[in-house]
């Protein structure tokens, strides 16, 4: 049982009877309406899904999660290709390999106010699992410094949704550096911010037109079957806009 939307989405994007949890630090309670006990998913909780798929995914899944220290990815700055949203979920549905691309889209969601535990998230340094500060060791049963003292990351860690005139590609991820120079701003600079100081921020992005670097993976575990990873973002120049709109709707 659960009432938290992260995994509740989560739960929504799984296939029955295809998919294995393993899930850690569940409360468990009696349930007098069940007159059984119920496991219930609360903050602390840690859910893995397939966890005997992570070995043979563990190289792609790190490559997946490391980002280049200058706050992208290093394959930002060959992108040039401009894509729709439903252009960018079409060819990288026929590709095996990740599809790199730009997109002039609105932010149609951006949970930007949310609890700060849902917009700021800590993860083990050795295998990007989720964690708890509080923790000794990860959790996770196959990270490969599961015997050894916890060592984590903190940072942004935020699913947006953005939007054309085409469709929506859903739970983008928006992480770490990235998140921080499309904010504008630091994890501790935003933890000071109050909560009219974080509305005024969602709005700034929330329904504007933006231009997104992304970068799309198969991903048998998202119910669209793709897994979109924001490699950069900026407000767009509107004559940009004009300019690359004009020219993708003559293509089509």
């Amino acid at each position: 049982m659960t009432w938290d939307m992260e995994a509740i989405q989560l739960m929504q994007n799984l296939l029955p009877r295809e998919t294995v949890l393993f899930i850690a630090d569940a409360k468990m309670s009696f349930d007098s309406f069940r007159s059984s006990m119920v496991a219930t998913v609360n903050s602390k909780t840690i859910i893995t899904v397939n966890p005997g798929k992570i070995t043979l995914q563990h190289p792609h899944h790190q490559k997946e999660a490391s980002e280049d220290p200058t706050g992208g990815f290093s394959q930002r700055n060959s992108i040039t290709d401009v894509y729709t949203v439903n252009q960018l979920k079409e060819r990288a549905k026929e590709q095996s390999e990740p599809l790199y691309g730009i997109t002039y889209s609105f932010i149609s969601k951006f949970d930007l106010d949310s609890s700060v535990s849902k917009v700021i998230k800590t993860r083990c340094s050795k295998c990007k699992f989720l964690v708890t500060e509080d923790m000794k060791s990860c959790t996770n049963q196959l990270c490969p410094g599961r015997e050894q003292p916890l060592s984590t990351t903190t940072g942004f860690d935020l699913l947006v949704d953005f939007t054309d005139h085409t469709g929506t590609l859903q739970a983008c991820s928006l992480r770490g550096l990235v998140a921080e120079q499309t904010l504008g701003c630091t994890t501790d600079e935003f933890i000071t911010l109050t909560d009219d100081q974080r509305t005024s921020l969602k709005w700034k992005f929330l329904l504007g037109r933006c231009k997104i670097y992304i970068k799309i993976l198969p991903s048998p575990r998202m119910k669209s079957g793709l897994r979109g990873m924001i490699l950069a973002c900026t407000l767009a120049d509107p004559g940009e806009v004009k300019q690359h709109m004009t020219k993708l709707l003559q293509e089509l």
